[in-house]
């Protein structure tokens, strides 16, 4: 064979070899695409999930054909989700997408031990007696916040305002409303009647008008069953000028309520600082079983200091507690409690209760707070004690006009050792 032909040979033995090449390799990916064709996943008509589900992901899936790889699916984050599936037929696999949603649609729970109450004419009345739990039926347990402590766009907690006033009788409206982390809200309302006083009759009125010369100066004699607490934190957001007598009966006036002092370092109002100290004192009271009633837990108020210490008979409290920060020279420093003079001539019934009370408190508190006692003061001048029928003290917790005091009472570590110092007092009394 000469040399011409045997390149002719080499020649198409090469094509056909690589053409038996070329053909396997076509059948080969032919048989892979259509393994891969086979591979296929359906999804149902889910695309929302419910937070908090134990919901997973594999449940979207229809159908599948092959061994399923399912990711992870988040229910306790809000939102579109973009779950990625894998299919896997031998060494071959496709990917799937399917995007969900993870949405909060359930309220937040309010349980009341009951719907309405009736409650005397003149008894105490504490709401939190009657709230039972709010929670979230997946967070669990919320988080009770005074109306006055919220921020914007604040969620997971509940609160309620108490307006209901036990020395006029009606029928009021309590709501308490809880406003989840995903800030879905919820309200239950409990209804609260006072019945109508129970008058005494003529024979007992004219015998007490009689003889109410003799029973002005009979001195104030506290109940031990009596856990009633008022604590009025002192000032407001703006004072008021308008004037009102200083006692029943006189025709000395003062202003309503004065504006108050200002933190000289802090910049903070006397009113700021004793509303932040008098929400301490009330959740460390309600902690050692007291009932207590606040004058106010806002700034936006305009209540005279007659009308706190009405408050106060009102509901027929054991204790009143004014709170309130001196004022006078950057050297000037420590605590001191006021109480009404013996000799006061608008309610020297109190005097020796209220004593009592302003020396037990002045004691604790200096105590829990390590700050300088200036003890017991006795005045005859103050609003807020003049109309009392009931035990009433100022407590003056420190000068904000003194750089260091000023500091500790605006501070919240601090202002938590006022709140206990004042409660032992209180107990120290009882």
């Amino acid at each position: 064979m000469t040399k011409k032909k045997w390149i002719i040979v080499a020649l198409a033995i090469i094509i056909i070899v690589a053409g038996a090449i070329g053909g396997y390799i076509w059948y080969q990916n032919d048989q892979r695409q259509k393994i891969l064709d086979s591979i296929q996943l359906t999804f149902t008509d889910q695309t929302v999930v419910e937070y908090g589900s134990d919901i997973k992901a594999e449940d979207f899936v229809d159908q599948q054909s092959g061994r399923l790889m399912a990711p992870t699916l988040d229910t306790m984050s809000l939102g579109q989700q973009t779950l990625e599936y894998k299919v896997t037929k031998g060494d071959l696999s496709k990917t799937f997408k399917h995007m969900i949603e993870v949405k909060d649609t359930k309220l937040p729970e309010i349980q009341l031990s009951k719907d309405s109450v009736s409650i005397e004419y003149g008894d105490s009345f504490d709401v939190k007696s009657y709230i039972q739990s709010v929670k979230d039926p997946v967070d669990g347990p919320l988080t009770y916040v005074s109306k006055d402590k919220i921020k914007d766009k604040q969620t997971g907690y509940y609160t309620y305002e108490n307006n209901v006033n036990t020395k006029k009788a009606g029928t009021y409206k309590v709501v308490v409303k809880a406003v989840d982390k995903n800030n879905n809200q919820s309200e239950k309302t409990l209804k609260v009647t006072v019945k109508e006083e129970v008058k005494k009759d003529a024979t007992k009125s004219q015998s007490s008008s009689s003889s109410s010369s003799s029973t002005s100066t009979q001195q104030y004699v506290p109940s031990a069953s009596n856990k009633v607490i008022v604590i009025d934190p002192g000032h407001q957001g703006r004072g008021n000028s308008s004037l009102e007598p200083v006692g029943p009966g006189a025709s000395t006036k003062k202003a309503k309520v004065a504006g108050g002092a200002t933190g000289t370092t802090t910049k903070i109002p006397e009113s700021q600082t004793t509303l932040e100290i008098g929400l301490k004192l009330r959740s460390e009271l309600q902690s050692r079983g007291y009932t207590v009633i606040m004058t106010r837990t806002s700034q936006n108020v305009d209540i005279s200091n007659k009308e706190r210490a009405m408050i106060g008979n009102n509901n027929n409290a054991a204790a009143v507690i004014h709170l309130h920060c001196d004022g006078a020279g950057s050297s000037a420093r420590g605590a001191h409690t006021i109480a009404p003079a013996k000799d006061n001539p608008y309610c020297a019934s109190i005097y020796s209760a209220s004593s009592k009370l302003a020396q037990k408190v002045i004691q604790s508190y200096c105590a829990a707070t390590g700050l300088k006692s200036r003890g017991v003061s006795y005045r005859n001048d103050l609003s807020g004690i003049n109309w009392s029928e009931v035990p009433s003290i100022y407590i003056e917790m420190g000068f904000i006009t003194n750089p260091t005091e000023d500091r500790l009472l605006n501070d919240d570590a601090f202002q938590t050792k006022c709140a206990k110092g004042i409660a032992d007092g209180i107990d120290a009394y009882f």
